[in-house]
């Protein structure tokens, strides 16, 4: 792995991190390394926050909505649009990125633990674990096996063996309990007080600002990601995991008959993106959005994007599982002709076949493109012009989601979890209207058209889970889909076609290891073979074992 350390310099630097076609600067220059004892936790955290959800925003958004069939090529435009994902040859240089970047991110978060005086800054600590752990275990569930104790260690240790991928797990639960102990602690001295400024995410999502408030958003999100780690292993049949799991469900199970002890509402970052720059833009909107600031124009990631066949015929109900059910949603995440003559009419929302060729008498203006949702702007005034969205805050980890994670604890820890798995269900539904900005009307007449419908509606569905990865594939599109790649890997839902010209006939179950680690870390890191992405054997997910 890339072990060089960037500190960051407060929140002046965060935001130089990212460019078009990447996340981060070249990680092998460390400009900043003879800085590293005198940067405070109260001068990392909010750059730390910032720089690692750059890659969750931007990079690991492609890769989520092509995995899922939720994004295709403009094959009118561009030669080979996505070439490589539509292959699904997960190489070593396939999204060799996700893993380079998102171990920069969390080493500025360990840099917040390791920290000078850590000690005398508990709520620093505290959101710097709890984020840890949040973006370590994507990872592992991307990766298994990783380097984590031996991690982050900079010059220390250059070449950090890797361990069992449950042994990471079960750190990173304990680091959640330690920073749900850390989180009533009161510093011994007012200097070492979290300034709510100094919170990104706190801020972004828009929390009142006092301490109590404060110290339950982030017991809040402490818990939830607790919550997703222990459903995650749900199947996993190793004794030992079983032992600790279970352990660590009973001490949470009491939590879970208020739905208040976890995330009520989406959790948003906002350092304050300026559309003014394009390094400190919404890195959503900076790779993705409609238009271009610098330039005036349409911007390339945009126009590279259309949206799937797939996703536009189940949201329009046009496939066997769908059938009949239009979804309003459609309209906030792509928008017909978005190259041509914009229509959010959902009979003018076309997509392309993933790897599909040119249809006759089709042009690029004849397909959908991203959305009103965080990318389309017809550059009028009001909320959806290109400056207002490239300032949005990021998503970081919406209610929708949390809701269909609670659905799911409630289906596989029956006797376990207290939550109520069909109101969460719903709830997440209506959740997942609200934060694309649909109306409270089109969420009420979708549950009602879904009641009947097997594999997308509640009550009809004689397999649960099949219903609750089909909608939160819809919700986590355009926001967090890697997560819902994941939950697919898991529980093989939705059910999706493979792309045009694919390689494999399944989409793989990791990533393979970067060529970086093959370069630098040689000894230690495993040597699986391509084929080994794909089925289930040694190298596979733990949790799938």
């Amino acid at each position: 792995m890339k072990k060089i350390l960037i500190p960051i310099l407060g929140m002046t630097t965060l935001l130089f991190f990212n460019s078009c076609s990447d996340d981060f600067l070249d990680v092998n220059k460390n400009v900043n390394e003879a800085y590293t004892n005198q940067v405070t936790p109260k001068d990392r955290l909010g750059a730390a926050e910032t720089v690692v959800f750059r890659t969750q925003g931007n990079t690991m958004n492609r890769f989520g909505n092509l995995m899922m069939n939720a994004w295709a090529g403009n094959i009118y435009y561009y030669a080979s649009p996505y070439g490589d994902e539509f292959r699904m040859r997960a190489d070593s240089q396939f999204y060799d990125n996700i893993w380079d970047n998102l171990y920069l991110g969390v080493s500025n978060l360990q840099a917040v633990i390791d920290a000078p005086e850590s000690a005398k800054y508990p709520h620093h600590v505290a959101v710097a674990k709890v984020m840890k752990a949040y973006y370590m275990q994507m990872i592992v569930d991307l990766y298994n096996d990783v380097p984590y104790t031996e991690a982050f260690k900079g010059q220390a240790n250059k070449n950090p063996k890797y361990d069992k991928a449950k042994d990471v797990y079960k750190g990173l639960l304990a680091e959640l309990n330690q920073a749900l102990a850390l989180i009533p602690q009161t510093p011994s001295s007012s200097n070492y007080n979290l300034a709510f400024t100094e919170d990104p995410i706190f801020q972004g999502s828009g929390a009142t600002q006092d301490l109590a408030t404060w110290r339950t958003f982030w017991t809040q999100m402490a818990n939830t990601v607790k919550l997703k780690m222990l459903v995650r292993l749900s199947n996993c049949t190793d004794p030992e995991v079983i032992t600790w799991r279970n352990a660590e469900l009973l001490s949470m199970a009491p939590l879970t008959s208020n739905p208040a002890n976890f995330i009520s509402a989406d959790v948003k970052i906002q350092p304050g993106f300026n559309p003014n720059s394009l390094d400190q833009r919404n890195p959503f909107y900076a790779n993705f959005g409609r238009i271009d600031i610098d330039a005036g124009d349409i911007g390339a990631g945009f126009r590279q994007t259309f949206a799937s066949e797939h996703i536009v015929n189940s949201l329009r109900g046009l496939t066997t599982e769908t059938s009949g059910v239009s979804d309003g949603r459609i309209s906030r995440l792509f928008i017909g002709r978005g190259l041509g003559s914009p229509s959010t009419a959902a009979g003018n929302i076309v997509g392309q076949p993933q790897g599909g060729t040119k249809q006759a008498g089709k042009a690029e203006g004849d397909f959908a493109t991203l959305g009103l949702f965080l990318a389309f702007t017809n550059g009028t005034t009001g909320p959806n012009t290109s400056t207002a969205l490239a300032s949005n805050p990021g998503l970081v980890l919406t209610l929708s989601e949390v809701r269909f994670l609670q659905a799911e604890a409630a289906v596989v820890y029956p006797t376990t979890m207290a939550f109520n798995a069909q109101t969460s269900f719903n709830q997440g539904i209506t959740e997942s209207f609200t934060t694309f900005g649909s109306t409270a009307a089109a969420s009420a007449a979708y549950l009602n058209a879904i009641a009947a419908k097997p594999g997308m509606g509640w009550a009809a569905s004689a397999n649960k889970i099949q219903a609750i990865q089909y909608q939160k594939w819809v919700a986590l599109t355009n926001i967090n889909p890697t997560e819902t790649y994941i939950s697919y890997t898991k529980t093989g839902f939705p059910q999706l076609p493979m792309p045009q010209g694919a390689y494999y006939t399944s989409r793989p179950k990791r990533l393979m290891y970067p060529q970086s680690e093959y370069i630098s870390n040689t000894a230690n890191v495993p040597n699986p073979s391509i084929d080994d992405m794909y089925n289930i054997n040694a190298y596979s997910p733990f949790w799938l074992k």
